[in-house]
């Protein structure tokens, strides 16, 4: 548990898993590039955080890598009884 709370405690990767929950899809690393405005090696290096955490899986689609949330109901009731703490 300590992992998870851990992964979610960078402002990047909270973005990052808020983004997953928006689009409730498999996403390539580089979308997050260009929105988050961080470089490839900094989005990887969050997205093997994640995943070490238990939070995403990355996929392969070719060249390309892209990250999915495993339990995105789970994760959305962490996100929003986190946010009614913090309030």
């Amino acid at each position: 548990m300590q992992k998870l709370f851990k992964a979610l405690s960078s402002e990047i990767r909270l973005r990052i898993v808020e983004i997953l929950l928006e689009k409730d899809s498999t996403i390539c690393y580089c979308d997050f590039v260009e929105r988050l405005g961080k470089d490839r090696s900094v989005i990887y290096r969050h997205f093997k955080k994640l995943e070490s955490a238990g939070l995403i899986e990355t996929v392969k689609d070719g060249k390309k890598l892209k990250g999915r949330l495993k339990k995105p109901e789970y994760v959305a009731k962490i996100l929003d009884y986190a946010k009614k703490v913090d309030n």
